[in-house]
Order: C-alpha cells, then sequence, then structure tokens
C-alpha cells in the first residue's frame, strides 16, 4: 500500500492536469496557480473558496457577455465558469462551500449549453423515490443510434461534457446520467442500484427520436461496473457496451480497498468519496458494504452478455486489472484493449478506441 502523498505532490499533479483532464479541462494555468497558493491543504471549505471565487469571477464575464449579445464570449465564460465551480465541488460536496459549487456547476452548465451547436434537453425520467436527471442530446437526423453515458465516483453528468461531444460528433444522441450516489441520481449505490439504468434503458427504447436497435451504453471508471452489469442484464435490449476503467469483483474486497486506499492517480479522499457513493463515510464502512456489488458471486458473469468492450491503463493503482481478466473468463467472449498509464489510461486515442469500436456495433 503507498502513503498519502504530500500537499505539494498534490498540487503538481493537479498542474498536470490543468486543460487536459476533468475536473481541470476549462481552468487556467496562471489562475489555477493563483488558487493553489492559497491553499496550505485540500480541507473542505480551504479547497472550496479559491475555486469558488474563480467560478463567480468568470460567471459575472459570463452574464455581462450574455447582456451585450456577445454570444460567443459567453458560452466560453459560462464554460469557464462550470469548470471552476465543479473543481470547487471535487471530489464530492463534503462541506457548504462545496455544495454551493456543486450547485453552480448545474447551472452554469446548463447555462452554456443553451449555445451547444446540438442543444442540451434536461429530462425527467420518472423513478421512485424521485425522478432520474438526464442531460439529453439529439443529433438532426433522427431515429438516431443513442448512447448512454455516465461516470464514476467524482465525474459527474456535468464533468462528461467532453464524452458527450464525442459521441453526438458521431452523428448518435446521447444522454448522460449521474452514477449511482453521485449527483442528481435518485439511488444510493448498492446492489440494487443497476434499476436506476434500466429505468433509463426503457425510457430510450420508447422515444420516437432513438433507434431502439442501437443503444450502447457506455461507463467510466467506477461507472464501468454498471454498463458491465446492465450489458448483463439487458442483453437483447443493448447492442453493445463499454466498461472503461470499472470494478467488477476483486475491486469491492477489503483487501483491495485496503492496497488502493492511497493509489497516487487520485488527487485526495478517495476513500471518503468511495463511501459516499453507499452514503457511508468511513473506511470500515466501506468495505462493509461493498463486496454485494460483486456481479461474480451471484453468477451475474456467467449469463448471456451485450457485446462488450474493456478498456484501461494498464498500470491502473485504484481497480485492478484482474477483474478485467476475470471478465474474459466467464460468460460470452469479450473484448479488451489496455493502454499504457493508469486508472483510465493515459493516451488521448483510447477514445478513438472506443469510438471506433462502437461504430462497428452501431454503423
Amino acid at each position: 500500500m503507498s502513503e498519502p502523498r504530500t500537499v505539494e505532490e498534490v498540487k503538481n499533479d493537479i498542474r498536470e492536469r490543468i486543460g487536459t483532464r476533468a475536473p481541470f479541462l476549462h481552468a487556467d494555468k496562471a489562475e489555477s496557480e493563483q488558487a493553489l497558493a492559497r491553499m496550505p491543504d485540500f480541507q473542505g471549505e480551504t479547497w472550496a473558496a479559491a475555486w469558488n471565487e474563480l467560478g463567480a469571477k468568470w460567471e459575472d464575464k459570463a452574464l455581462a457577455a450574455e447582456k451585450a449579445g456577445d454570444a460567443g464570449e459567453a458560452k466560453s465564460a459560462f464554460l469557464k465558469s462550470y469548470g471552476y465551480y465543479g473543481i470547487a465541488r471535487h471530489p464530492f460536496p463534503s462541506s457548504p462551500g462545496k455544495h454551493h459549487g456543486y450547485l453552480k456547476t448545474r447551472e452554469m452548465f446548463l447555462a452554456a449549453s443553451k449555445y451547444f451547436d446540438i442543444a442540451v434537453e434536461k429530462v425527467s425520467i420518472p423513478f421512485q423515490p424521485k425522478p432520474i436527471v438526464g442531460h439529453l442530446r439529439l443529433p438532426k437526423k433522427l431515429p438516431a443510434p443513442m448512447i448512454m453515458h455516465w461516470g464514476g465516483i467524482d465525474n459527474w453528468k456535468e464533468e462528461r461534457h467532453s464524452f458527450g461531444e464525442n459521441f453526438v460528433k458521431q452523428g448518435w444522441g446521447c444522454l448522460i446520467i449521474d452514477s449511482p450516489g453521485t449527483g442528481e441520481c435518485p439511488m444510493l449505490a448498492g446492489p440494487d442500484a443497476h434499476q436506476v439504468h434500466l429505468a433509463v434503458l426503457e425510457y430510450l427504447l420508447k422515444r420516437p427520436e432513438v433507434d431502439s436497435n442501437k443503444v450502447a451504453a457506455v461507463g467510466a471508471s467506477f461507472g464501468g461496473h454498471w454498463s458491465t452489469k446492465l450489458a448483463h442484464l439487458a442483453p437483447d435490449k443493448l447492442r453493445a457496451a463499454v466498461n472503461w476503467g470499472g470494478g467488477i469483483h476483486h475491486f469491492f474486497q477489503p483487501q483491495w480497498q485496503e492496497r488502493s486506499r492511497h493509489a497516487d492517480s487520485y488527487l485526495f479522499d478517495l476513500i471518503e468519496a468511495r463511501a459516499n457513493l453507499f452514503g457511508k463515510k468511513t473506511f470500515d464502512e466501506l468495505c462493509a458494504v461493498m463486496p454485494a456489488l460483486s456481479l461474480k458471486d451471484p453468477g451475474l458473469l456467467d449469463q448471456p452478455c451485450a457485446p462488450l468492450l474493456i478498456v484501461n491503463g494498464k498500470e491502473d493503482k485504484q481497480v485492478p486489472l484482474e477483474d478485467f481478466y476475470l471478465l474474459l473468463e466467464h460468460g460470452r467472449p469479450k473484448t479488451m484493449r489496455l493502454f499504457p498509464g493508469g486508472h483510465m489510461g493515459a493516451i488521448p486515442n483510447i477514445m478513438k478506441t472506443v469510438v471506433d469500436w462502437l461504430h462497428t456495433k452501431l454503423d
């Protein structure tokens, strides 16, 4: 097990992510340095205050540009604002300042989306105890293939914007939702939380704009667990599924949680963020609930499965590679590609691999 990183080591990691990785895609290097200089540590309010200030700065610029009728500047500034507020709530809203950042992230993203070439429709899908909220985008040519997409423990639906952009550029529709235990999802993570994904799938199959024979699910990070589970639960309704770095069985065992608790590919609060999915707070509470998510123990992996692509970085310290080999050893044959780097891989053509593979299933 690795040791926790120092504050300066984490700051250097953040510097490398500016402009390249969510939630730092829309951040400016100079402004980020100003924010980092204010942080002797990464306590909730310390972290949130610095980034919320930048979010508010760009929100004011966006509103001024909008008032002046400058659509291009308004879009750019709203995206900047949404990006900074998204950093403020990272990895989850554990303090008042982070919660404020999260609410603003949602507001600013939808404000920016008014200027997208392919509009975002905020949909509300009936579910209990409360609706499933999603961001739907539809191409001009209909009915269209549809990608269901979701992220992991800290990349919520607003931060999946760059993935959604990639999908809609292919002529596909895209519906992005929050994974169980994150954002506006109506269920915490648990062995029954796949009901959310089944409800979304049924909703899409009934929409006339969707080619019901060409629906795929793409889950990123922890979200890959849910796309894999859906592929086994609805093999005749899904045309394809992608697991981009999600755990299957070994990941959910206490031994791996202990081994990965200080994974250096995660900035900070990894265990707390994982526990938050389940409405828990401590490492022991997390270890008590995680094993129930195994897809191997209930025999699901030996059941029929929609065509499944597995991709990840081969040096992943957050999710064990043994989980991906386990998928290959059970059920129907599957496709796997490992890339250089840690969790999720570290080279840009992973997305191209995913998109190219989806084309073979959806075209």
